[in-house]
């Protein structure tokens, strides 16, 4: 599965980016799937600190957390924050 183009313009355009020249997107997921891979690596060795089997949200955040990444979530709103 790939991430797509249109996938890519509306994070963008929520970002506050008008245009992306065709060059960026290639490299834009590649730095996705790398970010992705770091917190999944990072995530999984918080997890197995709890001796569980199940990957958990908390495992997730209790990672990011611990590499300066302070991540906030509004229920009401359905989003997400990083903060670093």
């Amino acid at each position: 599965m790939e991430i797509t183009r249109p996938s890519i313009v509306r994070l963008a355009r929520k970002a506050g980016i008008k245009s992306i020249s065709e060059e960026c997107f290639q490299k834009i997921r590649t730095l996705i799937t790398f970010q992705i891979n770091n917190v999944i690596k990072k995530s999984l060795i918080v997890n197995s600190e709890h001796q569980t089997k199940t990957l958990m949200t908390e495992d997730i955040y209790e990672s990011l957390s611990l590499t300066g990444e302070n991540l906030t979530q509004s229920n009401d709103l359905g989003t997400t924050t990083i903060h670093k």
